[in-house]
């Protein structure tokens, strides 16, 4: 069985679980997908951003949930370009590791021989179930920092009951006087790689920006899919045609895909930008960075409009459990929420446009 074969037969019994099924997590293990921008060190792909933004739309083009635990293990396995090439063995060594966590900084440092000693609890824990290795910011007493500490120091609360993405296992987990030595945190913005590559030059808070935009555009993708292949074998009750031959749905379908395919290519064409200039080792400048914010906003918020039309040209086919239309409905609503793709970030584009600042240092 395939890939996305195995991930669609899998995919109810994830849902009704909370969780991705070992099979599901087994085989993306098996196709190096929690490592496809990591380094070949550890057995990365080294994927350029825009061709890991497509592969990740297709996983979750497949399963919302699946999408979106290979995003976040995937950005987590970044990491391995920024620590130290000591703690980069230590933590990426075994190349079916899984790195899942938090960049916020909730945890809380205090001085030790040789590092800090860490307590702190964090929300969105995606696939921390699921992980050997967990990062978690931390405020240390030099500022801020992504740390990683072992998943046997680290407490999962049983907390993601969740309107969708419901088997992402996006618990909080918290730390109690955790140890954490001094090589095993970093601070992406201005420090000096373990591994140099584009990765390292890129804007690092805009991987989940994209990331999230990214199975958004999948989840609306696979809508379009539902709402196709229903309207060929749908008669709703009192009419006489089916939904295909309906003069009103084949209109909606239509600007469903023209805005659908004009997000993905704005998406595209923002990161393929700024990756162009992380390639050459370059910084993007702010109006690139500010672009491809306004691009994963964009992106985000058409796909939850067209995954919205989708699900209302179902008519009552879409309200039932065993209609795909529904979660997707309820999956983008909660990718979509997520503050990094929030209207907010239109803001920020138009500021910048507008001599209005604001510092894009982090961006």
């Amino acid at each position: 069985m395939s890939l996305h074969a195995l991930i669609r037969a899998e995919a109810d019994t994830a849902e009704r679980d909370r969780r991705l099924t070992d099979p599901v997590v087994a085989a993306l293990v098996d196709h190096g997908v929690h490592r496809l921008i990591a380094p070949k060190r550890y057995a990365g792909a080294e994927l350029d951003l825009p061709s890991w933004s497509r592969e990740i739309q297709e996983l979750s083009r497949s399963d919302t949930s699946t999408g979106w635990t290979a995003m976040t293990c995937t950005i987590s396995s970044s990491l391995a370009w920024y620590l130290p090439v000591e703690a980069a063995d230590e933590v990426f060594g075994d190349p079916r590791a899984l790195i899942a966590g938090t960049a916020a900084p909730l945890g809380r440092a205090v001085a030790a021989e040789d590092g800090y000693r860490v307590t702190g609890r964090w929300g969105w824990g995606s696939a921390v179930t699921h992980a050997s290795w967990v990062i978690g910011g931390t405020l240390t007493p030099a500022g801020p920092r992504l740390a990683v500490y072992p998943r046997a120091d680290v407490t999962i609360h049983d907390t993601w009951h969740a309107a969708g993405l419901r088997a992402t296992s996006s618990h909080e987990f918290s730390l109690t006087d955790a140890f954490l030595p001094f090589r095993r945190a970093v601070w992406p913005i201005g420090c000096t790689p373990g591994i140099e590559g584009p990765v390292t030059v890129f804007p690092y808070f805009s991987f989940l920006a994209a990331g999230v935009a990214s199975v958004c555009l999948g989840v609306a993708r696979r809508a379009i899919d539902e709402i196709e292949a229903l309207a060929q074998a749908k008669t709703p009750q009192h009419a006489t045609t089916r939904l295909a031959e309906q003069t009103g749905v084949q209109i909606e379908l239509a600007l469903m895909e023209a805005r659908l395919s004009a997000a993905t290519a704005f998406l595209d064409e923002a990161l393929s930008t700024a990756w162009e200039f992380a390639s050459n080792g370059t910084p993007a400048p702010d109006p690139v960075k500010a672009r491809l914010r306004l691009a994963c906003s964009f992106a985000s918020g058409e796909a939850t409009e067209v995954t919205q039309k989708a699900f209302a040209a179902g008519g009552g086919s879409s309200v039932f459990e065993s209609s795909a239309l529904q979660r997707c409905f309820r999956d983008v609503h909660v990718a979509a929420q997520h503050t990094v793709v929030s209207r907010r970030m239109l803001e920020t584009y138009s500021m910048l446009r507008l001599g209005l600042g604001p510092d894009m240092s982090r961006f």
